[in-house]
């Protein structure tokens, strides 16, 4: 290189520095990345009537949040943040679960527990139908009466309800040409005590029986019926979700989350450390596992990956989180017991 090619080189160079300002690195420009906000309670919506004791909540075929209300025996309807509530036509009929039904109609199913029913609305609100739960054969309920709780609807198109008040097991068929349904009851264990209930990844029903501390499972056929232990002693198993891996289940008396295969084996348990009533469960938008906790008035999360643990406290004092669904948005919609209010918990954005 010339002499001159030298020099106009090494101007050139400090053009491009001094150009850059003094000290300044040449950088790709990408910006810092904003903080992922913390989850949160971002909304509570008051339940109109006081002290209503809401129970079950599910996502309607509208897109609309459905509840129950147990102590007025009511059915509310959470649409664009407003609520709205109709009375039973049994008084006192004690609606716990409830569950979006299958087409045509699309209406919403619900638990009658006060009176052995099981009741249905349309998604455009009243009129309501109640059926009875037939007389249990005595084999089933050692004379007892039937107090159905969970709901669900199962991929044979058919409600299939828990009922601890006779240990069954109850599939429901509605016959759409006819203003009446079929029933087939489906015994359990003597004292099974079942729940909460889900359609697990297999097709099949899954359950929670927290009177012999296991977990129940029935295909649609309704035979056989499996129950897998939990293991000696009573952890009061509540909360169950299912999930591409199997089953997830809270134990109460435990305080601890269960992951279960669909063979019935128990492959992982995990400690809820701080937690004091671990209860309704669902799983997130993101995988991860959320779970009420009444007693300590806070939601859980357990991050599947990192097994981390988080907490988070609903705003309102003493307000009993219990029942949890996702929305249409999939964020987590929770009832207050005692707060008389659905909260909103929003956790991913």
């Amino acid at each position: 290189m010339s002499t001159t090619a030298r020099i106009l080189l090494v101007a050139l160079t400090a053009g491009l520095l001094a150009a850059c300002g003094k000290g300044t690195p040449i950088t790709s420009g990408t910006p810092t990345p904003a903080p992922t906000p913390t989850p949160a309670v971002t909304k509570q919506i008051p339940i109109p009537t006081a002290s209503s004791l809401p129970a079950g909540i599910a996502l309607g075929a509208d897109g609309n949040i459905w509840f129950t209300e147990f102590a007025p025996s009511k059915i509310g309807q959470l649409s664009d943040g407003s609520i709205s509530e109709s009375v039973t036509p049994t008084h006192n009929a004690g609606p716990n679960g409830i569950a979006s039904g299958p087409g045509p109609s699309l209406n919403l199913w619900f638990t009658e527990t006060n009176v052995g029913q099981v009741g249905q609305i349309t998604i455009s609100g009243p009129p309501y139908t109640e059926y009875a739960l037939p007389t249990p054969s005595p084999a089933a309920s050692s004379g007892q009466q039937p107090r159905p709780t969970g709901i669900v609807l199962a991929p044979d198109g058919n409600i299939w309800v828990t009922d601890p008040g006779t240990n069954s097991i109850w599939r429901i068929r509605q016959i759409h040409a006819r203003p009446f349904v079929l029933f087939k009851q489906i015994a359990l264990t003597s004292n099974a005590q079942p729940g909460a209930i889900v359609v697990g990844p297999d097709s099949a029903l899954w359950f929670t029986e927290a009177g012999t501390n296991s977990i129940g499972r029935v295909p649609v056929s309704g035979a056989p019926v499996t129950e897998y232990s939990l293991g000696p002693g009573r952890s009061l198993p509540a909360g169950i979700a299912s999930s591409n891996d199997g089953l997830w289940i809270t134990e109460t008396k435990a305080r601890q989350l269960v992951r279960m295969s669909i063979t019935g084996v128990v492959t992982a348990t995990y400690p809820l450390t701080g937690s004091m009533t671990p209860d309704a469960l669902v799983q997130g938008i993101d995988g991860n596992f959320y779970f009420s906790d009444p007693k300590a008035n806070r939601i859980g999360q357990f991050i599947v990956r990192q097994k981390a643990l988080h907490y988070y406290p609903i705003p309102t004092a003493d307000s009993e989180p219990t029942a949890m669904t996702l929305g249409a948005d999939h964020e987590i919609y929770i009832l207050e017991r005692l707060g008389n209010k659905i909260a909103h918990f929003a956790y991913f954005y």
